[in-house]
């Protein structure tokens, strides 16, 4: 979750074949152009990516880890633009922060140079979805609330293939340590800086929601100290996280399953190269085409890749649009006829609560306080603090809701645009949204709020999309799709739309962990 105004559970490596604006630079006339054949392709560095592309370098496979965005220099002081000074580095391939794509619409519209930025936002009619680009995927700007849902919650929304015990026991614990994420430490949390996290804490307590708590985050607490000490430049601390940390101390994909990943030897990551197609060739292998581009994207060159297996892991929305339209060119036959379907947002809602007093500037983030609300009777909502980087006091403490979605939207190809686009009913939120607005209106009445922006209605949007590709419709348990061999589905877009009132990220990589462990032992040798 990006506190402030966006999150990212999800990573994105294709832009699913969107064409370039006339005002971008479009490079050579005719680029160059090659084919080569590869064993393994993964489209994706997100959770599903990373995981993937470490499993099976584990195993001896030789694998092509494909990324449409750039490597960004995670640690250092001055990668990431910050909340409230925006530049290109914002936006993938956005010619300004303009209406439609403005990441953040209180923000001015401003002109830039295009460039392959952190984040797109790809709009439907009824709701947008933002996803990221990078090597590390949606873990570079997440805030990385690592929550995992209870069992009976679990089961309610997710496939009857998947089995929690297991996922309880081996899986959630797995990705857990390998993120090295824990709770907020009791010191950091009485430090002055999270003053306002202590006022969410009480503001909950008060409105009678279940006790509010740290939960676990891929963040290196140790800096954080170090930040409140004066001993290193803050980030974390003032809560400037949400496009990422200028500093150390934030344990994205980049530390962690993607150096493992590329310490094997069997790992060829190429970043700035943006998939268009995909499709099956004569002799039954996965021909990927796709164009390497600069940062400005101009297309420098023609590459397609021809590999025995390939893996979606694009995220949720590109590995739909990429899959919804390889169906309707008949680039891949006889895919399901429910891929697109299956579609939501996780139950993202996003509030501002201005209350009657001051809640400080500079709030300590991450993310890292909520009141799990699940045993309401009305139903399970999880209510969360996201803490900004303001620079003077404006009484503002921003609170999200993550609820159940009662339905879905689907990606359907348009003709006319030759894309996947969204179309998400308002139903899809209904009666499960207007009680989430009220344990949410709840906490903000008991934290002295005297004015609400509910900025889900203003704005819709969500940072965690999932579906589109889910299990027991177009995959099977295991994320293969049915009846194309050597296809398979490993992210987001396996699941039907929520994860059980957490953020998606944590359960997405236990799922990748799980099915790629899987099709190594299954697969291996045999499909591919």
């Amino acid at each position: 979750m990006l506190g402030g105004a966006a999150a990212v559970v999800g990573a994105a490596a294709v832009s699913a074949c969107a064409p370039l604006s006339p005002l971008l630079p479009q490079g050579p006339v005719n680029p160059p152009r090659r084919t080569e054949r590869r064993r393994v392709v993964v489209i994706g560095t997100g959770f599903g990516g990373s995981v993937t592309a470490l499993r099976l370098a584990q195993s001896g496979v030789d694998v092509t880890l494909i990324e449409r965005g750039r490597r960004w220099a995670s640690g250092d002081r001055s990668t990431f633009p910050t909340m409230f000074a925006p530049d290109r580095r914002v936006s993938w391939l956005s010619e300004r922060n303009s209406a439609t794509e403005r990441l953040f619409p209180t923000l001015p519209g401003a002109a830039w140079q295009p460039y392959t930025g952190l984040l797109e936002r790809i709009n439907g009619q009824g709701m947008d979805a933002v996803c990221a680009a990078g090597v590390g995927g949606g873990s570079l700007p997440y805030h990385g609330m690592s929550l995992q849902p209870r069992g009976d919650i679990f089961d309610s929304v997710m496939p009857a293939e998947l089995d929690y015990t297991e996922f309880d026991s081996r899986w959630y614990p797995l990705v857990r340590n390998a993120l090295g994420a824990t709770p907020i430490p009791d010191d950091v949390l009485a430090s002055a800086r999270y003053s306002s996290s202590r006022q969410f804490i009480e503001a909950v307590r008060n409105a009678g929601l279940p006790e509010a708590h740290g939960v676990p985050m891929p963040i290196d607490w140790e800096v954080v100290r170090q930040e409140l000490r004066g001993e290193i430049a803050p980030s974390i601390t003032i809560g400037d996280v949400i496009y990422g940390v200028n500093g150390p101390g934030k344990k994205s994909l980049d530390t962690n399953y993607l150096p493992a990943a590329e310490a094997t030897g069997r790992v060829e990551l190429l970043a700035l190269h943006r998939v268009d197609r995909v499709r099956r060739d004569d002799q039954g292998h996965w021909a990927v085409s796709m164009e390497r581009i600069a940062t400005n994207g101009a297309v420098l060159e023609l590459v397609e890749l021809v590999a025995d297996a390939l893996f979606f892991c694009a995220g949720s929305p590109n590995t739909t649009k990429l899959l919804v339209r390889s169906a309707a060119l008949g680039d891949i036959g006889d895919l399901p006829e429910d891929v697109g379907d299956y579609w939501s947002t996780n139950g993202d809602l996003l509030t501002s609560q201005i209350l009657s007093h001051p809640t400080g500037i500079n709030q300590g983030g991450p993310a890292s306080i909520a009141s799990l609300d699940w045993d309401n009777p009305a139903g399970p909502v999880s209510v969360l603090y996201a803490p900004l980087p303001l620079k003077q006091e404006f009484n503002f403490m921003q609170v999200i809701g993550i609820f159940i979605p009662d339905g879905h939207g689907r990606f359907s190809y348009d003709s006319a645009t030759d894309q996947a686009r969204l179309r998400f009913p308002a139903s899809a939120h209904g009666a499960a949204l207007a009680e989430a607005r009220r344990r949410v209106a709840k906490v903000g009445a008991a934290a002295g709020a005297v004015a609400s922006i509910d900025m889900t209605a203003t704005d819709p949007v969500t940072y965690h999309a999932l579906g589109g590709a889910v299990i027991g419709k177009v995959c099977d348990g295991y994320g293969r799709v049915l009846g194309q061999r050597g296809l398979y589905v490993n992210d987001g877009a396996l699941i039907p739309g929520s994860t059980g009132c957490v953020n998606p990220s944590l359960t997405i990589a236990a799922l990748a962990e799980r099915n790629i462990d899987h099709v190594v032992r299954n697969d291996l040798g045999s499909v591919f």
